[in-house]
């Protein structure tokens, strides 16, 4: 039972604004002074009216937010879906003779029809080009309604009449409100569900979500197609209230309603947007009446206001209250860790667990199962050979480092094992498998983990959703749109955190914690894929020689206890001879050298290279 209650004083009162925000949606016409068999003043029934309007509202920029705020992705074609639910109504009952009812029932199915069409389009383009097409298909649907006098009625638009029962206003209003809410709960069972982890991954880093196992652009698409689903329903229910459908509904300019309204309410919480539909009505009527022609600049003016104040919306001012509370009322001595020692986790671990047995003989060479097997692998960009006939391997439980100066390719190398590039030419075979040119998602479903060069996490999420959804992700389950993600693989993301010591910092959001311990993040992030080899992108990059010495000694104990075979490129060669059992060398593409670290430092060819001879007796030859 305890879990169904808010934890802390931010989410009480959030659920405190969420219950006071639905009593007052039940409680709309009775305050109107609406009752039934009584004749309505005018004021009453416009009253329920604004009311009607703004459940719709709320119901379209949720649906919006789903792309928005969780997916982040900035559509304008949502007024098109919206119109196509509103037509579909109106065309089947005018042309048809359909009951609207059937109707309504029809327009979220041909809403998202037509979502999934022109969202594969979209799809083509990503960010600022993918908004620019969306855009585009708005205003081409839009085109197509208005000029389609006989099919939809052109610019006079399509009326119908609703059933003799919905014509009273209390009645169609709270006919509405069922609609919505039901569509909201479903909303609601999505966004808390392992499709909406992926979702939210997606939205915090795609180049991670791909590295995790999600197949970005599918799920993007989905999300599309779900989203036009709802903005169908929201545009069927707009049609009862008003009674006609116009072609402005999908006009370019009618797409900005949903964005101000997303804003206004807060697009980080679920009913966020529902609170600016709200607010958005109110100050509609209101400003209107008093700056008829000012309505815009007034809107824009208090949307800013609310924006700069409290970046979450109007959803999120209670949060904004806590936390300027807790400043004023906190103390020096306060016990509450502050975030920023959050970053001491790396030099607080307890390397005493360390394996003493994981020091590196000079001349060790790991002998076993061949676990990835690069064959003559080649990227040209133009006449620039960034790799060229590479061809290595790695042995299943070794630790390979890459090695080589700026520019030799090792960076590229990597992009090409994990589907970040396609190869010229060439092979790459894991663990028995051709891998060659598959997308990201592919190979890491495969058992490639990667630590890239920038560090690459999912930052607004705690660090334990960070190993959740990478464990759903592995697991196939982010296709689900039902169940609770974060109470899916808790206890086994919070011990793996411990693991790489941070387990005390598992709720906090992990791009507050240090550089170091982002990268332990990365690292555990792999092993929460269960992966077999783990790429490891100049793993110490930007750290102190003191972080350095514990991430690494991090490393070497996790490859140890956990039997993974580890493929890094590094630059500080202390960190390479203290790891490595085998070492590669590159050198302009090419690989120059393999042996032991003993082999590869007294090798001449090497210390050429590092002292820039080699290149100048190339450039003498």
């Amino acid at each position: 039972m305890t879990r169904l209650l808010p934890d802390s004083r931010r989410d009480r009162l959030r659920w405190g604004v969420v219950l006071a925000l639905f009593l007052f949606a039940a409680l709309i016409p009775p305050l109107a002074g609406f009752e039934e068999n009584v004749n309505p003043d005018a004021s009453a029934r416009f009253q329920i009216f604004l009311g009607t309007s703004a459940l719709v509202l709320a119901l379209w920029a949720i649906s919006y937010n789903l792309m928005l705020g969780y997916t982040g992705m900035v559509s304008f074609a949502h007024a098109a879906y919206y119109g196509v639910g509103a037509y579909t109504v109106a065309i089947l009952f005018k042309r048809y003779n359909v009951p609207v009812l059937v109707g309504l029932a029809a327009a979220p199915f041909v809403a998202a029809a037509v979502g999934l069409v022109t969202g594969l389009v979209a799809q083509r383009a990503v960010r600022l080009y993918f908004s620019l097409l969306t855009l585009a298909i708005s205003q081409l649907l839009f085109s197509l309604v208005y000029q389609s006098y006989d099919f939809t009625g052109g610019d006079n638009g399509a009326a119908i009449t609703v059933p003799d029962q919905l014509t009273d206003y209390t009645t169609l209003y709270y006919f509405t409100a069922a609609v919505v809410a039901v569509c909201l709960l479903l909303m609601f069972m999505i966004v808390r569900s392992p499709l909406g982890a992926a979702l939210l991954s997606i939205r915090e880093n795609r180049q991670r979500a791909a590295a995790i196992g999600i197949n970005v652009k599918v799920y993007e698409l989905a999300i599309y197609t779900i989203a036009s689903l709802f903005a169908g329903v929201a545009g069927g229910l707009f049609i009862f209230y008003q009674q006609q459908a116009y072609p402005e509904m999908l006009y370019w300019t009618a797409n900005a309603q949903p964005v101000v309204v997303s804003l206004l309410g807060g697009t980080t919480t679920f009913l966020g947007p529902a609170i600016g539909a709200f607010i958005y009505v109110v100050l509609d009527n209101t400003i209107s009446k008093q700056f008829p022609y000012q309505f815009d600049i007034v809107l824009g003016a208090i949307v800013l206001a609310v924006v700069l104040a409290a970046p979450g919306g109007v959803s999120d001012l209670p949060s904004v209250f806590v936390r300027l509370r807790e400043r004023f009322r906190r103390s020096d001595d306060a016990e509450e860790l502050p975030v920023e020692s959050a970053g001491d986790a790396i030099r607080m671990f307890d390397v005493r667990k360390a394996l003493a047995s994981d020091a590196i003989q000079a001349d060790e060479v790991h002998s076993g199962k061949t676990l990835l097997s690069i064959e003559h692998l080649s990227k040209q960009f133009g006449g620039l050979r960034a790799v060229e006939d590479v061809s290595l391997e790695v042995k299943q439980g070794d630790r390979h480092a890459i090695i080589g100066p700026n520019g030799a390719g090792k960076s590229t190398l990597f992009n090409l094992l994990t589907g970040q590039m396609k190869p010229s030419s060439g092979k790459v075979i894991f663990d028995g498998r051709d891998i060659t040119g598959k997308p990201p998602h592919v190979i890491a479903r495969t058992g490639i983990g990667r630590a890239f060069q920038i560090t690459t996490i999912f930052p607004k999420l705690t660090v334990r959703q960070n190993l959740q959804y990478a464990m759903l992700a592995h697991g196939g389950y982010t296709i689900r749109p039902f169940g609770i993600a974060n109470r899916m693989f808790h206890a086994e993301a919070q011990e793996l955190a411990e693991a790489v010591g941070l387990g005390e910092w598992a709720d906090l959001p992990a791009g507050q914690l240090s550089h170091g311990d982002q990268r332990a993040i990365e690292i555990a992030i792999s092993l929460a894929l269960g992966s077999k080899l783990v790429l490891l992108d100049e793993p110490t990059a930007g750290m102190s020689a003191y972080e350095t010495d514990k991430a690494m000694e991090l490393v070497r104990r996790l490859a140890t206890e956990r039997h993974l075979t580890l493929l890094f490129c590094e630059h500080d060669m202390s960190v390479v001879f203290s790891t490595a059992r085998t070492v590669t060398v590159m050198y302009q593409g090419r690989v120059l050298t393999e042996g032991t670290p003993e082999q590869v430092r007294h090798n001449p060819d090497v210390q050429k290279v590092y002292l820039g001879e080699l290149e100048q007796e190339e450039l003498g030859a």
